[in-house]
């Protein structure tokens, strides 16, 4: 079964690379350029997982967060972020993340915090 995930960074280096791994790893990627899109994307779409960086132009991780909760949508989302600040953790977490990592990341810590994500909501 193909896991759809939503990439969501405004680094088209990032998303590109982001994306590639995925497709790789077997998943249906989706990807937008900030949280605004994401939201709209999110509507018309069923996601199994969201990774969101955390700060973006017009919409960041976090108000895109807000969205989500605020239309009652329960998708499991990991927040990448390069600023290791503890407010930007705490916010994220308090808007419903399930993880936080901070950039420069392990690309195989990234895929098995989602196949964990994903098993945990399949139980």
């Amino acid at each position: 079964m193909k896991h759809n995930v939503l990439l969501v960074d405004d680094n088209e280096l990032e998303l590109f690379a982001l994306r590639e791994l995925f497709e790789a790893e077997g998943y249906e990627v989706d990807t937008a350029e900030n949280g605004l899109f994401a939201r709209d994307m999110v509507k018309d779409k069923e996601y199994d997982i969201i990774i969101t960086d955390l700060v973006m132009p017009v919409s960041d991780g976090i108000q895109f967060l807000y969205s989500l909760g605020s239309a009652g949508r329960e998708i499991p989302v990991i927040v990448l972020t390069g600023f290791n600040r503890i407010d930007n953790m705490l916010n994220a977490f308090q808007m419903g993340a399930v993880d936080v990592l901070y950039k420069p990341y392990d690309v195989s810590q990234l895929l098995e915090l989602c196949a964990k994500v994903l098993k945990k909501n399949q139980s």
